[in-house]
């Protein structure tokens, strides 16, 4: 019962405190002053009561002798009045009469008021009364037997002392009455000292009754504030002990947190913390334990103090500590500690930690009791770290098998993928068969007696489609015929005319000065003729591969002023030249960038800004670049020339047609390229409208859309494998294998000091042209007619270098490059392609390290060799590698760089911009993921401002990358790797 009581009275308590937010104690002591003040107010109060009241009484009983006295004084004055009156008979003296008269009533009822609380005056007030009425009827009754009968009458009449005994009554009365009131007044003046007695009295007690409260409750309040900042001493301590130990720590850094803050804010000198392991502590931390103390390791239970309080799973505290137990030291010596605190962690009924601190003075009950408080905290947080370290092993194991199985994963994503395509078409192809089987049920019965007419349309449609298909396979058959005459016609003009411009460009700049004029002006006739042919050549070309839908686009983020800039380099000197002004205006309004081809866009104004020099003798060439709305660029170029009539301007964008004939003949020209112009802005999406008048100039305004919409059709280009494997089959079925050696080369006088260029042609003169050109570069020259042939001597004599062509008799070019790149023998050589036809996109995918189109002249071969020459040169690659994570930085660094391979690394997209700013580099390794910007904003700001150098770029990404951003990568980057299991290897080669 008395366990009861006492838990009910400290549930009472608790609930009294978190109610008022005080102590028991202090909220009684607060109560009891609370009542005190209140009773001495009311005491005081009715103190003052009384004293107010005895006040009013003494006032009121002294305005009532004082009214006495002025009632005697207004019947004295009627009195003297009515003598007046009686002497004189004059009026005027009964004017103090008159005022008596009426005063008399009110000031006797006035008198009624204030005597109303003394008994013993209401029968002489009407004593008085009566005396008073008898007075003024006496005086009344003198002053009209005055008026009516004279002086001796009224004289008379006041002799009879009638007024004289009445007026002696009322002053008897008045007298009587002013005497029971100052008896009264004495009274109420004793009664009223008693009451400031005891106003006095209670006064004194309630101040020192006040001050007893105050002592009492300053006494509670300061042992409340004791026991207050104990608590908040230990919440501080508790909060600060998990601040200390929150996060990712180890088991080592947790005990170090713990001790560094255990033993400064409980003010111990020296401590340490032991830490379960297997069936023994180890000791985890020390602190303020010199290196030489007999500090041990490990601890059993039951091995001392230490084990004691693990088997017991409390504290132990220890006064007065002998010899040899914890120490403490510095620079200046050593002592121990002469108190000793041992606090156990548990945490699930079981003990996981041990801490031992040492203290100077004696350990007070509030350390004990913060100990105490703080090691579940400690247990809790020891568990969670052995925890953190069991999962960090278990996560490495994981990182082990996730690796393991990160490849199966990829196959088996694309396989999931492959399946739920077909799983979205089989759905789709069932909703579609439902609703024609309903449309089929509803139509039934229509179709029944439709049936015969139907079979006879069939037939009929059977008849026509017969027909169609086979003019559709004639004039496939026609086009292919037409674009495989084109394509052979293109290698078998080119290669010839390729020999003849360089033969006639050595010819004309006279190297050995044994020509004359004459000659050297009809070699320079000579290559300007084939130059215009070459040119003929390639529109027909373009023409006839837009016309057949080969035509590709690659819309790629077209930076616009860069574009102006390189028209304006490119055309400046040619206006200047003839005298003309030109100018390349970008107004405000424009877009910074555009999504278009930038090839066939170039093409476009080139041609046009080529056709508005040309036609120009006077005045200035514009191009204009502007927005026009609705997501619309417009290129407007200006001229100052001929102009156009109105008749003429819709034939000049058909093929071989110009204005008029004297244009062709004075201007020259084949007439293609606005034909050419105007397909290529249709594949662009856009048009070509011509403004002009005949003498006045033309103005040519090309608009296209900011953003290229694949939406529209295109025509798609044949891949590089299926064109190299026509042009293989083509040549296989119509050229028979050559002889392997057609050429003198160098093959046999091989020597180790100059460098050896293999040279695959198999036009002989052009392969002779080559080979001359080399050996004045100072190259042996080996050169080789077949594919098969190139490759025997490539690992025979193991070439510095290679130029290739593509329409070879036995192979495709790309085939030899590819089978080339592929062996580890000779995937180091550089190749140079030179070619007929246009497959830049496939040699350089395949690693082809430059690449011209025939023909070329003298000084373009110059240039490849030379470019061939400084790769040789060239000691040193220096490759940036842009990646946030240092140790994937360091780790791609180490991969990539040899002796040959300098690596620069750069953590942020700022560092890099810097760098690409200052610094040339061969190659970019990119991730994605960068902590300022993103990857892809970085490239758009590499392809849109010149500023910056802008190598190529490998991406190196650990994410999974969409379809999209896949394809927005692809305009920067022709290398995307996914970090895994083989990144590394891929990376490296």
């Amino acid at each position: 019962m008395s366990a009861t009581a006492t838990r009910r009275s400290s549930l009472s308590s608790r609930s009294f405190r978190v109610l008022l937010g005080l102590e028991a104690g202090v909220a009684l002591g607060l109560a009891g002053t609370l009542f005190f003040f209140v009773a001495s107010s009311v005491v005081a109060y009715l103190n003052l009561e009384a004293l107010q009241r005895g006040n009013e009484r003494i006032v009121q009983t002294h305005v009532a002798i004082v009214s006495l006295d002025e009632l005697l004084s207004l019947v004295q004055d009627a009195e003297t009045g009515q003598r007046g009156f009686l002497l004189t008979n004059s009026g005027g003296y009964l004017a103090p009469y008159n005022a008596a008269v009426r005063a008399i009533r009110p000031k006797l009822d006035q008198i009624g008021q204030l005597t109303a609380s003394n008994p013993g005056q209401s029968q002489r007030l009407v004593a008085l009364r009566q005396h008073v009425d008898a007075k003024l009827a006496e005086l009344g009754a003198t002053i009209d037997r005055r008026r009516a009968d004279g002086l001796e009458a009224a004289i008379a009449m006041v002799n009879s002392d009638r007024g004289k005994i009445e007026m002696d009554a009322v002053r008897a009365q008045i007298a009587a009455m002013s005497g029971a009131e100052l008896e009264v007044r004495l009274d109420r003046l004793a009664e009223m000292e008693n009451a400031q007695k005891t106003a006095r009295l209670s006064t004194l007690l309630s101040g020192l009754l006040g001050i007893a409260l105050t002592a009492a409750i300053a006494l509670l309040i300061r042992k409340a504030t004791i026991v207050r900042r104990r608590d908040e001493w230990l919440q501080a301590g508790q909060v600060g002990l998990a601040s200390a130990m929150m996060g990712d720590q180890s088991i080592e850094q947790l005990s170090k947190s713990i001790l560094d803050f255990l033993a400064p804010y409980a003010g111990a000198i020296a401590g340490a913390i032991f830490i379960r392991g297997d069936g023994s502590f180890q000791r985890a931390c020390s602190r303020g334990v010199p290196p030489e103390a007999n500090l041990p390791m490990t601890v059993r239970p039951r091995e001392g103090l230490l084990g004691q309080a693990v088997a017991e799973g409390g504290s132990i505290v220890v006064d007065d500590v002998p010899d040899g137990y914890l120490a403490f030291g510095s620079g200046l010596g050593m002592d121990k500690p002469r108190h000793l605190a041992i606090q156990t962690g548990k945490v699930d009924g079981s003990v996981n930690s041990v801490i031992e601190l040492g203290f100077l003075g004696p350990i007070d009950e509030t350390i004990v009791t913060f100990l105490d408080r703080a090691s579940e905290a400690i247990a809790i947080a020891v568990k969670a770290a052995t925890y953190r370290g069991q999962l960090h092993d278990l996560l490495e194991e994981t990182q082990r098998q996730s690796e393991e199985l990160q490849t199966q994963s990829e196959e088996l994503r694309v396989s999931n993928e492959e399946l739920e395509e077909q799983g979205r078409a089989l759905k789709e192809s069932q909703a579609h068969l439902e609703q024609q089987q309903i449309e089929l049920e509803q139509t039934n019965a229509q179709l029944e007696t439709q049936a015969q007419r139907l079979e006879a349309q069939r037939d009929e449609l059977e008849r026509a489609n017969v027909s169609i298909s086979a003019k559709a396979k004639e004039l496939e058959q026609a086009s292919q015929y037409k674009s495989d005459f084109l394509a052979n016609m293109s290698h078998e003009l080119r290669t010839p005319l390729n020999s003849s411009l360089i033969l006639a460009k050595l010819l004309a700049d006279n190297p050995d000065e044994n020509l004359t004029e004459e000659q050297v002006k009809f070699a320079k006739t000579i290559q300007s003729s084939g130059n215009d042919l070459l040119n003929l050549i390639n529109d027909i070309l373009d023409l006839s591969k837009i016309e057949a839908g080969h035509v590709e686009i690659r819309p790629e983020t077209v930076s616009l002023e860069r574009l102006a800039g390189n028209l304006r380099q490119v055309f400046l000197p040619l206006a200047t030249e003839k005298k003309l002004g030109f100018s390349v205006e970008l107004a405000e309004e424009c877009p910074l960038t555009i999504e278009t081809d930038p090839l066939r866009l170039e093409q476009i104004l080139k041609n046009l800004l080529s056709n508005a020099i040309k036609f120009t003798e006077t005045g200035k060439v514009t191009l204009v670049i502007g927005s026009v709305g609705e997501g619309k660029v417009s290129f407007s170029v200006s001229d100052t020339g001929i102009g156009i009539a109105q008749e003429h301007q819709r034939a000049i964008f058909d093929a071989f047609h110009q204005a008029d004939g004297t244009i062709s003949r004075k201007y020259g020209g084949t007439g293609l390229g606005l034909s050419i112009s105007r397909q290529l802005a249709r594949l662009l999406g856009g048009t070509i409208v011509l403004q002009s008048q005949a003498g006045r100039g033309s103005t040519f305004t090309v608009t296209i859309g900011e953003r290229f919409d694949v939406a529209k059709p295109t025509a798609l280009a044949p891949s590089p494998g299926t064109l190299a494997t026509t042009v293989t089959a083509q040549k296989a079925g119509t050229v028979t294998p050559r002889p392997i050696r057609r050429i003198d080369d160098d093959r046999d006088v091989l020597t180790n000091t100059k460098r050896v260029l293999l040279v695959i042609e198999d036009d002989d003169t052009f392969a002779g042209i080559v080979r001359d050109l080399s050996r004045e570069m100072g190259f042996q020259a080996i050169v080789a007619a077949t594919a098969e042939e190139a490759l025997l001597l490539a690992k025979e004599f193991m070439p510095s270098a290679v130029v290739l062509d593509i329409g070879l008799p036995d192979q495709s070019g790309l085939a030899v490059l590819d089978r080339l790149k592929h062996d580890v023998l000779t995937r180091h050589i550089p190749i140079h392609v030179v070619s007929g036809s246009d497959h830049a996109e496939s040699a350089y995918s395949l690693g082809a390290a430059g690449y011209a189109i025939k023909p070329v002249n003298r000084e373009e071969l110059l240039k490849v060799l030379q470019k061939l020459e400084a790769r040789f040169t060239k000691q040193m690659h220096r490759v940036l590698v842009v990646e946030d994570d240092p140790v994937q930085r360091e780790a791609v660094a180490k991969l990539i760089g040899t002796q040959d391979v300098e690596t620069v690394t750069a953590s942020t997209a700022a560092e890099c911009l810097d760098l690409l700013k200052h610094q040339t580099f061969d190659c970019m390794v990119l991730d994605l993921s960068l902590p300022d910007a993103s990857g892809y904003s970085l490239l758009e700001t590499l392809s849109s401002q010149s500023a910056y150098a802008f190598p190529p770029v490998i991406v190196y990404t650990g994410r999974e990358l969409s379809a999209d951003d896949e394809q927005k990568l692809r305009r920067f980057s022709k290398s995307i790797i996914i970090k895994g299991a083989k990144s590394p290897r891929a990376t490296a080669r």
